[in-house]
């Protein structure tokens, strides 16, 4: 298993989130209980990436070969080769890549806007994203705050690059491009950029995606390129600075909890709903959306900028101290067992088993971070499980 353009690029995150945090320390957009939990989340994120990312390479490729229009109107194969290539006489341009490339960036821009914006506008969909939008600080670890679920959502908005005859491995390096785009806008440290504001998404555009204000809600959901919302009418500036996070605001640092909640109570709100048709209608309408016999919709108040506060419970110096090692230490060795996968040294199997417990490690360090009494046994627990897995592993 190779690395990826977005995997390479990690460390480049990293080291520019830790700029962001000393050119921004007056401002105070960093908290590290807020922060760790977006890394956290990031490496949930990961390793639920593994297997969806190979199951998508394997159904991509099975509907590129058999069903795609080249092989059904025998047509030749799509241009995917370098743009430059070099020879005796020097590097030669071919146009056809060329446009080949551009295509295929473009197109897997376009597909991700409708995919962003059906994540906020049908509520079983908004369960797979509202993890990135949980928190109420924005800042360039924000980006890194996935869902460990939406990755299947969002390959399978790209299979129909399949039916064209996109190879898998050009559909990825152009994900990845969108991606690594879409980091640097998660930060308040830079304002408006011109020109730049009519065609590009910029910080300021995102600033507003992220907004629980009401005027700013389900805005601006392209990816590179702000002009699909300017023109299927999902645009709004950036005339205040928004409030971040989530109309009901998160109020834990659990990054277990973060992925599942939505889940949770749509799934309660199912059960409480009369009516199959009304049920339908839940899981496929916006997440506000609520039958007449539940009251209607659910309308969202403006905020009193006054009173609002964020969720920051007050801990002792030596939980803060703990939470971070702790969490340092779980990160190092996520990148550890991931390196053993990518070597061929672990299998995928012990992989996950490493996995499972890893959901349970950052349970546990959820209570730490959210000040929550008794959590020495389950600290304890969780190094138990570790020393038992670790046994376990065929030497």
């Amino acid at each position: 298993m190779q690395e990826t353009i977005l995997d390479k690029a990690v460390p480049f995150f990293l080291g520019l989130a830790l700029v962001e945090f000393l050119w921004g320390r007056r401002k105070s957009i960093y908290r590290w209980n807020d922060s760790v939990s977006n890394l956290a989340t990031g490496i949930l994120y990961t390793f639920t990436g593994v297997a969806v990312t190979l199951s998508a390479i394997f159904l991509y490729e099975k509907i590129r070969i058999y069903y795609s229009v080249q092989t059904v109107f025998h047509l030749g194969e799509f241009p995917s080769s370098s743009p430059l290539e070099k020879t005796v006489s020097g590097w030669e341009f071919h146009l056809n890549p060329f446009l080949g490339w551009i295509f295929v960036l473009v197109a897997v821009d376009f597909i991700y806007y409708w995919f962003h914006r059906a994540t906020h506008e049908i509520h079983f969909l908004w369960a797979c994203h509202v993890t990135h939008h949980s928190s109420e600080e924005f800042n360039l670890t924000v980006a890194l705050r996935q869902s460990m679920f939406q990755r299947v959502f969002e390959y399978a908005f790209n299979l129909p690059l399949a039916l064209l005859g996109i190879p898998w491995w050009m559909f990825f390096i152009c994900h990845g491009i969108l991606k690594i785009y879409q980091f640097w806008v998660h930060t308040r440290l830079i304002g408006k950029l011109g020109w730049m504001e009519k065609v590009l998404l910029t910080p300021s555009h995102h600033r507003v995606h992220h907004g629980r204000d009401p005027e700013y809600l389900d805005k601006n959901h392209g990816g590179i390129f702000i002009l699909w919302d300017r023109w299927f009418g999902t645009y709004a500036e950036e005339k205040k600075e928004p409030i971040y996070g989530l109309t009901e605001p998160l109020p834990t640092f659990n990054p277990i909890w973060a992925n599942l909640h939505v889940y949770l109570s749509l799934w309660d709100l199912l059960k409480t709903t009369p009516g199959w048709k009304d049920k339908l209608l839940i899981l496929i309408k916006k997440p506000d959306w609520r039958p007449n016999s539940l009251g209607g919709e659910k309308k969202i108040p403006e905020i009193d900028r006054g009173r609002y506060t964020k969720y920051d419970p007050n801990i002792s110096i030596s939980r803060k101290v703990y939470g971070v090692l702790q969490f340092v230490l779980l990160a190092a060795f996520s990148v550890y067992l991931l390196k053993l996968l990518k070597l061929g040294k672990l299998s995928l199997g012990l992989y996950y088993g490493f996995g499972v417990w890893f959901l349970f490690a950052f349970l546990s360090l959820g209570l730490v971070w959210s000040g929550r009494s008794k959590m020495e046994k389950w600290e304890i627990l969780k190094f138990a499980l570790l020393l038992l897995l670790v046994w376990s592993v065929p030497k």
